[in-house]
């Protein structure tokens, strides 16, 4: 049986890198061999993120997919499933972000803000906290490249760390920006209020 081809190409290149941008920081993909699914998954939390599950379930719509939500009863956590072999195939992590153009950059940096990331309002500033460094350093790169000013810093460990992590300040100047964020507050999402 033949998997849905998916209309990738009624996403903008914004829109298709806030999804690569999520799935780096909150997206699994998982190949069931017993039931034969291709899955793709992305974890929000259900409380906070209610805009942002909003928002990527339209996107995934826009696609020719239907989004299932499920209620991680363990933790806090809505999951936003789709069966969908296409989507596998397309989406990964630790993707280079060199050859990929402006706007996909920053639907990437979007994506990633929105599922690691923390904006204070009060203190002005943007935070993302990721164990993979070189993607960050590819996001910095690419903010420095349009002005956006921006640092990296290891955390220090918590006992509960497995792996090393790291911090990236992005100057709250970032919310100027055409961005798709909803935690930056990106203005041309279009979703309820």
């Amino acid at each position: 049986m033949r998997g849905r081809e998916i209309k990738i190409g009624n996403l903008t290149h914004k829109e298709r890198g806030y999804l690569f941008g999520l799935f780096e920081g909150d997206g699994y993909k998982i190949y069931d061999k017993k039931s034969r699914h291709y899955h793709v998954e992305f974890y929000l939390n259900s409380e906070k993120d209610k805009k942002i599950i909003e928002f990527v379930v339209r996107l995934l719509s826009k696609i020719g997919l239907k989004a299932n939500l499920y209620q991680d009863k363990r933790y806090n956590c809505k999951r936003i499933r789709v069966y969908s072999k296409n989507l596998f195939n397309i989406i990964g992590k630790d993707i280079g972000l060199s050859k990929e153009t402006k706007d996909f950059k920053l639907g990437y940096v979007s994506g990633m803000i929105d599922s690691e990331g923390h904006v204070n309002r009060k203190k002005s500033y943007i935070m993302i906290v990721n164990t993979n460094k070189r993607i960050l350093d590819s996001c910095k790169h690419f903010l420095s490249s349009i002005g956006i000013n921006s640092s990296i810093s290891k955390r220090k460990p918590s006992e509960k760390d497995v792996l090393d992590s790291y911090r990236m300040y992005i100057s709250v100047s970032f919310k100027r920006l055409n961005h798709l964020s909803v935690k930056a507050g990106g203005r041309s999402l279009g979703l309820s209020r």
